[in-house]
């Protein structure tokens, strides 16, 4: 059967599906690269339909450090208790885009799923593509040569997360892995 996500007039979906499979399945091949470091940028407890990624990883992975970051002080302060057990979790309010640049370390999974409001007279989503690119690129030399990233909300139009990001990444190695309501890319050794 066909998968179809119809668009309304605001060019938002009506259905769509949760990113629960897609967020067990980068769970699972973060594990099977040994993957250390997690950035989680845009974060939240916010129900099934949003997936609560932050408590996948925290479960799922053998994750050394989690960074869950957020500049909403509501997003932060669910992540803290919903993960309160997990020792390895570190929640941030602080701009994801400034972390990246500050960043000393490795990076085996980038995880994007934050918010820019457009700039008025832009086509819906430009902000979105350009931040998402711009947070690909501080990144780069940061991701381990093995390494992912995970994009949520990709089941949009274009121009949106995915637009920019998607094929400068394939540029530098990476490979789709899936897409739909979150697009994977995986880039091996």
């Amino acid at each position: 059967m066909e998968s179809i996500i119809e668009i309304g007039t605001n060019g938002f979906w009506k259905n769509r599906q949760s990113p629960k499979q897609s967020l067990e399945r980068t769970a699972l091949l973060f594990n099977e690269i040994k993957g250390e470091t997690i950035i989680e940028i845009g974060t939240g407890i916010q129900g099934e339909m949003s997936g609560n990624s932050a408590l996948v990883w925290a479960k799922n992975t053998a994750a050394e450090k989690i960074y869950c970051l957020d500049l909403e002080d509501k997003h932060i302060s669910e992540v803290k208790e919903a993960t309160q057990a997990y020792k390895n979790v570190e929640a941030l309010k602080i701009d994801g885009l400034k972390f990246l640049k500050n960043f000393k370390g490795k990076i085996d999974l980038l995880y994007l799923d934050f918010w820019v409001q457009d700039k008025e007279g832009d086509i819906s989503g430009t902000a979105r593509a350009e931040s998402y690119l711009k947070a690909f690129l501080l990144a780069r030399k940061k991701l381990n040569s093995e390494s992912m990233i995970l994009i949520d909300d990709t089941d949009h139009i274009d121009p949106w997360k995915q637009t920019l990001i998607v094929p400068r990444a394939r540029k530098d190695g990476f490979n789709v892995i899936h897409c739909g309501r979150q697009t994977l890319l995986k880039r091996n050794k």
